[in-house]
């Protein structure tokens, strides 16, 4: 049976608390004197207490309004970035292939800018792409981004090209050009 579509500013995730009756009370009294629902005065409590925290990435600050993007790969991607969110292993991991990939991942090869479309198809499968990547290193070392390509041509993107003609800024991409000798004689 087919699901009815979500009403738009309808809320799509839930969260359970075991509160104390005292505190309870307060949320109660809070919430009637102010003629809010709970949801919305805990809402606008966390509003409130997310806009004094911040964070480095050891040279920029952020909040989490800079991380913030629709796209959970887009968020996932930036909080890899931020040491004082404490990125787990994984997520690193997840953040060095996108950055090896980058085509794939950013806007360009300075990497301030998810490539949003391209995320929001590849990111479920992300894991999926880097054990491809693992699995063919040695006998196809462009496996996981003709993986990535395929996966957005079935979704009717255009997808970057891939592999790299050359070696680009930011990241590994195949050996580095020749160099005949004649091209460092001066005359």
């Amino acid at each position: 049976m087919a699901q009815a579509p979500k009403k738009p500013g309808a809320k799509g995730e839930s969260l359970a608390l075991r509160l104390d009756k005292k505190t309870r009370f307060i949320l109660d009294f809070v919430s009637r004197a102010k003629g809010q629902t709970i949801t919305t005065v805990v809402e606008r409590a966390i509003y409130e207490a997310a806009a004094q925290v911040h964070v480095t990435d050891g040279e920029n600050d952020y909040t989490w309004q800079d991380v913030w993007n629709e796209a959970e790969g887009a968020r996932a991607l930036k909080w890899a970035t931020i040491k004082d969110l404490f990125p787990t292993y994984e997520e690193e991991r997840r953040l060095n292939f996108a950055r090896r990939h980058w085509p794939f991942f950013y806007t360009n090869e300075r990497m301030h800018t998810a490539q949003t479309l391209y995320v929001e198809v590849l990111w479920p499968k992300i894991d999926e792409f880097i054990q491809i990547g693992d699995d063919n290193l040695h006998k196809n070392a462009w496996a996981a981004g003709e993986a990535m390509q395929a996966a957005l041509s079935a979704a009717q993107i255009e997808p970057p090209a891939w592999p790299p003609k050359t070696k680009q800024k930011g990241g590994d991409f195949g050996p580095p050009p020749s160099r005949e000798l004649d091209d460092e004689i001066p005359f």
